[in-house]
């Protein structure tokens, strides 16, 4: 008979090892290991995911990465500030850091844990698979099939499944999408790029590629998050190195920016005063530290704004989309010569079948839902949650409202400093809660 472990985490990037430094830096990390636990990952190497791929700065500061690493528990990781990816991050304290930085943090953290775990005889990664999907049992378990590089198939069986698959863009997925009243696609699909290749270490070669030859080149990006404004900044700062100073990127977004500040009165002396009380956070005072632009995004629109000390840049223009100006939005998307498609990513589920092997249709297969619920439980169709399946990571779509930051937000979490705290040890607990109720039950 197949022993049941408690928990199977499916994907062991950022989110994935999150939990099991979570459980660490709540001393839970023993339990987790000794209740049955198994990770899978399509990469033989763990921590990173995909954050590698970019080639931007991070809208967390530095010391949000270091958060679970500095955590007094066993196994000990501060050593890992000493040098390395580590130390500078140690060292940029106080500031945005390279993605890429972090990715190679990342991949130390995991290296590190997974040897500590082998040295002291379990190490429940396997690498170089990929899952399948998820059965669930008669019981309540949950049967995971996956095969190796062989084609072989395999299947674990676990009490809880945590999905942690990370994110994906596509142009099909922006087939509805709609812009100034008209579909984005097939009109445009011509000259539509995704934020998330302009973003990569390739975006400037995508760049000069599409705008070879065009002396004053127009772009158009769509969307309001931080994603959007840092494809506008990448387009800006490659037009920089190319001395192009007559271009010009339009920015056409739904809902108003907003800028994180330290304190309402430094807001106010910058000259922004675009807030109320339900914008600061009870606990910290900050101003819109959630839905707020952060890093290069928020100087880059304090710029747009002329605010503080920051320095106009005259070829940005933001465009907040209205019924009175869907002409004059339209009218920049047909002049584009490349569109910036910023519209966010969707999470990466993996198929779930019920015990009458029916598949679960899920919350986020909708555009712009949300994967899991406030206790991070995937979530079906009908927006109820599914026993035993739990997600976290970009785009799961954590609602935020009332429980962290500002009052009035209400938005998701992407937040790496939360899953590797907070979300994470949340879902740690409802893991183990539900494997000691499975003993109690016999």
């Amino acid at each position: 008979m197949m022993h049941t472990l408690g928990a199977l985490i499916v994907g062991a990037g950022p989110a994935g090892i999150g939990l099991l430094l979570a459980a660490r830096s709540n001393r839970r990390l023993a339990e987790l290991l000794n209740a049955g636990l198994a990770i899978l990952d399509n990469s033989p190497r763990i921590g990173a995911g995909e954050l590698g791929r970019y080639a931007i700065r991070s809208d967390s500061f530095a010391d949000s990465f270091l958060t679970s690493a500095t955590a007094d528990a066993e196994p000990p990781l501060t050593q890992l500030l000493e040098h390395g990816p580590g130390a500078l991050l140690n060292r940029q304290r106080g500031g945005p850091v390279a993605l890429q930085t972090v990715a190679e943090f990342m991949t130390d953290l995991g290296g590190n844990l997974r040897r500590w775990l082998m040295a002291n005889h379990y190490d429940p990664f396997i690498g170089g698979v990929s899952a399948i999907k998820a059965s669930q049992q008669k019981a309540g378990d949950w049967l995971t099939e996956y095969h190796d590089t062989s084609g072989a198939v395999h299947a674990i069986r676990s009490r809880s499944l945590i999905l942690a698959t990370g994110a994906t863009q596509s142009l099909p997925h922006l087939e509805h999408a709609t812009v100034a009243g008209k579909a984005l696609l097939p009109r445009f699909a011509d000259k539509t790029v995704l934020s998330g290749d302009l973003l990569s270490h390739g975006g400037t070669a995508l760049l000069s590629q599409r705008l070879a030859g065009i002396k004053r080149p127009r772009i158009a990006v769509v969307g309001g998050s931080h994603s959007a404004m840092s494809s506008a900044l990448v387009c800006l700062r490659h037009w920089d190195t190319q001395n192009i100073g007559d271009g010009k990127v339009s920015v056409l977004h739904r809902r108003p920016f907003r800028i994180t500040y330290q304190t309402p009165d430094v807001a106010i002396a910058e000259g922004y005063r675009d807030f109320g009380p339900d914008d600061i956070c009870p606990r910290s005072g900050r101003v819109y530290p959630l839905a707020g632009m952060r890093s290069d995004a928020r100087h880059l629109v304090r710029q747009y704004w002329h605010l503080g000390d920051a320095t106009p840049e005259p070829r940005l223009q933001l465009l907040q989309l209205n019924r009175s100006n869907q002409h004059d939005a339209d009218t920049l998307l047909q002049e584009a010569d490349l569109i910036v498609a910023a519209l966010g990513y969707r999470p990466r589920a993996l198929p779930l079948f019920s015990a009458d092997g029916q598949p679960f249709a899920l919350h986020s297969d909708k555009q712009g839902a949300a994967m899991v619920d406030g206790r991070s439980r995937v979530l079906d169709a009908a927006a109820q949650p599914i026993a035993g399946v739990y997600g976290l990571g970009l785009s799961s779509g954590y609602p935020m409202a009332g429980t962290y930051g500002e009052p009035s937000f209400q938005g998701e979490s992407n937040g790496l400093s939360l899953w590797h705290g907070e979300i994470g040890a949340a879902i740690v607990s409802q893991v183990l809660e539900h494997v000691h109720s499975n003993q109690l039950g016999g």
